[in-house]
């Protein structure tokens, strides 16, 4: 059984009140999980609308837009995003429209719903309208959101190739290692390539994953990894500030659950590095130990041929146990996408087990 790498574990507190949010009113008052007291929302419609063009950020990097610590973000049923800071003063506006939409590793989003969290976060999901982001205990970020539309799941659009494995009863684990893959051959390629273990439920959206990205910051043609969560609910998309790796590095992604504190914590790792590490965690209520759905995906977005997709990628030494903490086996199923046109294409894994994973390009 593999240890967690989480230092020390904080418990984490259940209570949640029920959340009101009108959307008119000059003033607003909102209630978050965790017995947080939101302060009165100060709604300026008389601010011009700002476009946010890759998401927001607590901290400055990666060309995302930075909102200060204590920020709320509110996304309307009308399709406005505001934030507004620790104090309740409205600090920006902007019109989801506005906003184009981005590749992340689970489909495309406008920019506006993903939310950059600091290292070692944890995601609280309170209910269908809040999420607070806190560290150390402590609130860093709270996403209200009366968008009732549900978030683009990712599809053959996006994914390239994956074995999956569907309807996994009771997992408290799974772990997998892989090579960072050779670049694209095309040095000026503007594609973006992700490459992830993960777990999503069998029957709704949002995943966690611990995913390694090419190309995703302003085309710098470089390999960075961290973990992701996807909210079921559309209260957004959260990753974790990357960390940088290379070509012929290991890599070691974990999603495991912690029945303690009911979180599941998602981090990545560069071994070759000395143990360079990125994690979150989350409640992630739309994502139990039951009825999930296992993957090992390549995905990728403005592809136009063989050359802006990176090189075969195995995945090795895969550690799947039972929330008895007694090892099991994935049952996979290939998925392999037509759209793109790609040749060379494949899946593979031994005839008895289910470990390694060949995705072949």
């Amino acid at each position: 059984m593999k240890t967690l790498k989480i230092g020390v574990v904080l418990l984490a507190l259940f209570l949640a009140t029920m959340v009101i949010v009108p959307m008119v009113n000059a003033q607003e008052q909102a209630t978050t999980g965790a017995n947080v007291q939101l302060p009165n929302l100060q709604v300026d419609n008389s601010q011009p609308n700002l476009v946010i063009q890759n998401g927001f950020s607590l901290s400055k990097g990666y060309n995302l837009t930075e909102i200060p610590e204590g920020s709320i973000i509110q996304h309307s049923t009308g399709g406005i995003t505001r934030v507004f800071d620790s104090n309740g003063k409205q600090i920006s506006i902007s019109n989801d429209a506005d906003s184009p939409k981005i590749p992340t590793p689970h489909g495309y989003i406008e920019a506006d719903k993903i939310l950059g969290v600091p290292e070692g976060a944890y995601i609280q999901v309170v209910d269908n309208v809040t999420t607070n982001v806190l560290v150390n205990n402590t609130r860093v970020l709270t996403v209200l959101s009366q968008d009732n539309g549900q978030i683009p799941t990712a599809s053959t659009s996006g994914w390239i190739e994956s074995a999956q494995s569907a309807n996994i009863g009771n997992i408290q684990e799974y772990i997998a290692t892989w090579n960072v893959p050779s670049s694209p051959a095309n040095p000026n390629t503007g594609a973006i390539n992700y490459i992830f273990n993960g777990l999503q439920p069998s029957y709704s959206n949002g995943i966690v994953q611990p995913v390694l990205e090419y190309n995703v910051y302003t085309t710098n043609h470089a390999w960075t990894a961290r973990p992701w969560y996807v909210d079921s609910n559309n209260h957004g998309y959260y990753p974790v500030t990357p960390i940088n790796t290379a070509p012929g590095h290991l890599i070691e992604g974990e999603v495991s659950w912690n029945s303690n504190v009911n979180r599941w914590y998602v981090m990545i790792e560069d071994l070759s590095t000395g143990g360079s590490l990125s994690e979150l965690s989350t409640n992630a209520p739309n994502i139990g130990t039951t009825n999930d759905f296992a993957v090992c995906a390549l995905e990728g977005y403005y592809i136009n041929n063989n050359n802006d997709v990176a090189g075969t990628t195995t995945f090795n030494n895969m550690q799947v146990y039972n929330t008895n903490w007694q090892p099991i086996s994935l049952s996979w199923h290939q998925q392999i996408a037509t759209n793109f046109g790609l040749s060379n294409l494949g899946v593979s894994w031994p005839l008895f087990g289910f470990s390694p994973v060949t995705l072949s390009t």
